[in-house]
């Protein structure tokens, strides 16, 4: 049976708004949801905006392999390596973390040495950080995704760099044991 002009034109319409609508979902998902506005952590913590009596806890948590958590409950799903309660350890990660600087660091072929998310739990809110040390024949360098309060999509995340990063890696790998 062959479709009028006039149905073909219609079933054309519906097709390109079917797409339309499949493409605002996948930015929605990819770019939209998750995302919250205000400073990522680390400008929090320049600011002055976050200090170590803010922050209650930080969950040393295991990234899921081959993706990134987006929702809550994939966070919630993942294993918790460790929790970091003591005050001296939260001050002497967040005065480590203000040496960050914004950007990229210039690597080639890095290797990637190690990786954990952080769950910075202050008094009513939390923060997300994606945690990498990554290394090349020449440099070492720990990158630092931050994301904004209470916001789950990595896609939102502002990165940074420390290269003097030995105390965060320590502090972190001890938490660990």
């Amino acid at each position: 049976m062959a479709l009028s002009p006039a149905q073909n034109r219609l079933l054309n319409i519906a097709a390109l708004i079917f797409a339309a609508l499949g493409l605002a979902w996948v930015v929605y998902i990819q770019a939209i949801r998750g995302m919250t506005s205000g400073p990522d952590f680390i400008q929090a913590v320049k600011s002055g905006e976050i200090t170590a009596d803010s922050v209650t806890s930080i969950e040393v948590v295991e990234p899921p392999p081959g993706y990134s958590a987006f929702t809550a409950s994939e966070y919630e799903r993942l294993t918790r390596l460790a929790t970091i309660t003591d005050q001296t350890a939260i001050n002497d990660l967040l005065t480590a973390l203000l040496g960050a600087r914004p950007g990229q660091y210039s690597q080639n072929h890095p290797s990637l040495q190690y990786h954990v998310y952080l769950k910075v739990n202050c008094q009513e809110d939390f923060f997300w950080l994606d945690v990498e040390e990554h290394q090349d024949a020449k440099s070492a360098v720990l990158t630092v995704e931050a994301n904004n309060r209470n916001a789950l999509n990595p896609n939102g995340a502002t990165l940074y760099y420390l290269q003097n990063y030995a105390e965060v890696l320590g502090l972190l790998q001890q938490k660990e044991k």
